[in-house]
């Protein structure tokens, strides 16, 4: 496949609330690298309508994404969807066990 903007159905995952992305066979995945890629809008769309009335276990609130495919990766075209695929965008931080907390027995 040619380098060129296409589109992807995600979602999230009932279960946990982490992000989901439509596979080529029609499972779901955690990854966005291995999300089927639609090369008309419509079709994804079209996809969305029968996932949010058929999987509504499985996952939730599904809508389409435009994405740049390329030498097998998928990058999505909005920060909004980047900050989706990626992780947060600033470093989480654990607790500080050292300052008196309960879990150090202070």
């Amino acid at each position: 496949m040619s380098a060129a903007n296409r589109w992807v159905v995600t979602a999230k995952f009932t279960d946990d609330g982490s992000n989901a992305w439509r596979r080529t066979d029609g499972s779901w995945s955690h990854r966005l690298d291995d999300a089927g890629l639609y090369t008309a809008e419509a079709a994804a769309k079209a996809q969305v309508a029968e996932s949010a009335t058929k999987e509504q276990r499985e996952i939730t609130d599904p809508y389409v994404i435009e994405v740049y495919a390329a030498d097998g990766t998928i990058d999505p075209l909005t920060a909004r969807e980047r900050i989706r695929a990626t992780g947060p965008t600033i470093r989480l931080r654990r607790p500080d066990r050292e300052r008196g907390s309960k879990a150090d027995g202070s």
